[in-house]
């Protein structure tokens, strides 16, 4: 999955105000970015589970917000967005083959609701090597603006239930855990013998299929597990500049909720600030 230069502009569309929503709308990374991107190959993965973010409908991906992909290979982890792989890679190919156009197309593939809004949720990657954790934090507005930051792993601690059910096809028991201002509840399956899960939950004695946080802000819920050969690919480093979780963190929330602000604009169309329509409720509260 390749970087992308991201903007914001607004538009009033319903949501549920049940679960957190996207936030803006991402621009298209030049023509010049897509002919010289080259993500590196930095393993291969012979699973690859599939989670729905924010789904109304498990059976319908255009009603989620986001396809997430884990890959493992060799005690490394990557989560990243699988619609936007699938749709970064398709743009790469059809660069190649049409360079000499003046033009070219927002998205190709591209899935989901809100499929052509921004959620740091979607747009970062999450690699896990041995005990330590690192985000590639892709950020809105310009291109210089990239960050990664490490810090240890596992991040939460676990209380195991007893209840169990079955997902995706998988026996699953309960665990619940207070994490940076929220609680959650996950569900894990020692049948898959890694302990991982979406974005950056794991630590569990098996794999973890479904989680989501009490108010039912944020949930993502396994929807595939498939085996097969899938590249773990790593965005160019030279884009990305170190930094430390706080940082990234203070931005990502200030991007959602200061963007007027920080831009300089307010949302196309409007004279009213995002926040007063879709109030922003950062997943992470401290």
């Amino acid at each position: 999955m390749t970087k992308r230069l991201l903007t914001f502009c607004f538009l009033l569309l319903p949501c549920s105000l049940a679960a957190q929503q996207k936030q803006g709308i991402p621009s298209r990374p030049s023509q010049q970015d897509y002919g010289m991107m080259k993500p590196t190959t930095i393993g291969t993965s012979k699973i690859r589970v599939k989670y729905a973010f924010q789904a109304q409908d498990l059976k319908d991906e255009n009603t989620w917000i986001d396809c997430g992909q884990l890959l493992a290979d060799k005690g490394l982890t990557q989560y990243s967005s699988f619609f936007l792989a699938e749709n970064d890679a398709a743009l790469r190919d059809w660069m190649k083959k049409n360079a000499n156009k003046g033009h070219y197309p927002n998205a190709i593939k591209l899935k989901g609701r809100l499929k052509g809004y921004w959620s740091e949720y979607q747009y970062s990657q999450i690699f896990v090597r041995g005990n330590e954790l690192t985000e590639w934090a892709v950020m809105p507005l310009a291109e210089f603006q990239q960050w990664r930051y490490k810090e240890a792993y596992p991040l939460m601690k676990w209380t195991l239930g007893k209840e169990t059910k079955i997902v995706c096809g998988y026996k699953c028991q309960k665990a619940t855990t207070h994490w940076r201002g929220r609680d959650y509840e996950a569900w894990f399956t020692q049948q898959i013998p890694l302990k991982s899960g979406p974005w950056k939950f794991g630590g569990l004695p098996g794999l973890i299929m479904k989680i989501y946080d009490t108010k039912h802000l944020y949930t993502w819920e396994a929807v595939a597990v498939e085996s097969g050969s899938f590249p773990i690919l790593q965005l160019e480093e030279r884009r990305f500049k170190d930094t430390d979780r706080k940082k990234v963190w203070e931005m990502q929330r200030d991007y959602n909720v200061k963007y007027n602000e920080l831009s300089g604009r307010m949302p196309i169309g409007s004279t009213v600030p995002l926040t007063k329509r879709y109030p922003y409720d950062q997943l992470e509260l401290e």
